[in-house]
């Protein structure tokens, strides 16, 4: 096993992969247009997944495709094809949850590199060396389990163990939920999740045991299957020392200030741990960059075996976010003028941060915005060009963000 972590990260589209691979993931996750959780992200065609392929070799970046819906027979329609392609072009790995289409995997691209995802829900380590015994090469850990499970599990088994620690959680066991198709007809176990649980409900007191519920949410509704999201990273040493090999950002489906954000903030603490793990502390400037991205509030769940209500946001089924991407830094001119694909509005004079790969964060503000032409712009919009004064130590690639 390799001993150095990985960190592993989302990428939606294509766009979202280059700032995923600029702001510091050893590796990234995607999906194509079919197979995969998240049918509502932008996901790749096969045209894009194999120039992926190729800017990530050139990046020394790991590429996983995932296939990680639970299939109903009609899904398995086009998936051999779909592998051999998959393996043609040379992806690292791909993730899995479904017993028959890692039978399928095994029959027809056996070579293939293979992930567990954590939908299969392995919650022990017997589960764990069944799967290994199939010739996996990877199990992602259920976000249920407790620190001290995954350290019995890693001392009973070999094989490589990947985690999430941050993003968005599911009050279902690892997604595994039916309240969308309940709902909405849409099924979240093939990638078509409405979020059902993030809605607001009326609860009674017949149908509930005596102290399990609150007298005043009772009387006012209660978002009470909101999940609050997970956040991991005053744990790197304990998640370290576990023995785990990668670590997981969530978020195929969040913005590019998100990925900034996140990534950065766990590549740096991953770096600072490996270089110095005896004199190692969280930054307390981690938590309050990872605070101004969207967030529902934030619990360790069950890692630290903390209580429901820990874990639960009760008030609001909404995410709360301090600052949203306004730019992204797209070219550096004579390291005079930036050039800058808007993305959200902005105006002269206001307090911009620049969220730049692999340097601090530095809060500006532009005496003037000019667009493409030289003309004075007051007010950006999103899809505009426009023309910056430069910054020292940004490069292309840079996400300019303002507060909400």
């Amino acid at each position: 096993m390799n001993n150095k972590v990985e960190l592993l990260a989302p990428a939606g589209n294509y766009e979202k992969m280059i700032t995923a691979i600029q702001f510091g993931a050893d590796a990234v996750y995607l999906s194509g247009k079919s197979f995969g959780m998240r049918a509502f992200a932008g996901n790749f065609s096969n045209e894009e997944l194999e120039n992926a392929v190729k800017y990530c070799k050139e990046n020394n970046v790991r590429l996983y495709v995932t296939l990680n819906i639970i299939a109903h027979n009609e899904d398995l329609i086009g998936i051999e094809d779909y592998l051999k392609f998959l393996y043609e072009i040379k992806v690292d790995a791909i993730i899995v949850s479904d017993l028959g289409i890692l039978s399928i995997v095994k029959r027809v691209v056996p070579e293939i590199e293979v992930h567990i995802s954590t939908q299969f829900s392995a919650m022990n380590y017997e589960t764990i060396k069944f799967l290994e015994s199939l010739n996996v090469q990877r199990i992602i850990l259920p976000r249920e389990l407790s620190l001290e499970e995954i350290r019995e599990i890693r001392a009973k088994t070999d094989i490589e163990l990947e985690m999430f620690v941050h993003g968005a959680m599911c009050m279902a066991y690892s997604g595994r939920c039916m309240l969308s198709y309940h709902t909405k007809d849409r099924d979240a176990n093939r990638g078509e999740c409405n979020q059902t649980c993030r809605f607001k409900y009326d609860i009674s007191a017949e149908q509930i045991p005596e102290g399990f519920y609150i007298e005043e949410e009772a009387k006012r509704g209660t978002y009470f299957f909101n999940s609050k999201d997970l956040c991991l990273i005053e744990y790197i040493p304990e998640i370290v020392k576990a023995g785990i090999n990668s670590i997981k950002i969530e978020g195929r489906m969040k913005t590019l200030s998100y990925l900034s954000s996140v990534i950065k903030t766990y590549r740096e603490a991953l770096d600072r741990y490996s270089n110095d793990p005896e004199n190692y502390k969280t930054d307390p400037e981690s938590l309050i960059e990872l605070k101004k991205v969207s967030n529902r509030g934030y619990t360790t769940f069950k890692f630290l075996d903390k209580s429901i209500e820990a874990s639960q946001s009760y008030d609001t089924g909404k995410a709360e976010i301090t600052h949203e991407i306004v730019g992204l830094v797209k070219e550096i001119i004579n390291k005079e003028k930036m050039v800058v694909e808007v993305k959200g509005a902005f105006y002269p004079e206001q307090e911009i941060d620049i969220v730049i790969p692999g340097k601090r964060i530095l809060t500006v503000s532009f005496r003037e915005i000019k667009d493409a032409i030289g003309r004075d712009v007051y007010k950006t919009n999103p899809n505009q060009i426009v023309v910056l004064k430069y910054f020292k130590s940004v490069v292309p690639g840079s996400i300019l963000r303002a507060k909400v």
